[in-house]
């Protein structure tokens, strides 16, 4: 399952931590959005992971892709690997 995940959240500690838990399952693409791609399993997981570190105004946003979505996906910075893909960090 691949999945893009953006987040703002304004408390710095939940957004640290949600930081360190979005990298142990995927690649940063910007500031606050991931892109993964792991497993039914992981996907509740990581979902019942990110539910306590928000507060009333924040937001976290789950993009379920399917495999077509995401192999047609482009990054138009030549410089920087094509989405999804798992060599490198892009930020």
């Amino acid at each position: 399952m691949y999945l893009l995940i953006t987040y703002d959240i304004s408390n710095n500690k939940n957004r640290n931590k949600i930081d360190k838990l979005l990298s142990s399952y995927g690649y940063r693409v910007n500031f606050s959005v991931f892109e993964l791609e792991v497993k039914q399993h992981i996907y509740t997981k990581i979902v019942g992971k990110l539910l306590p570190f928000m507060e009333r105004h924040d937001s976290i946003r789950v993009y379920k892709l399917d495999k077509n979505s995401a192999s047609a996906a482009i990054e138009l910075n030549s410089k920087l690997p094509t989405p999804f893909h798992k060599d490198d960090s892009y930020v």
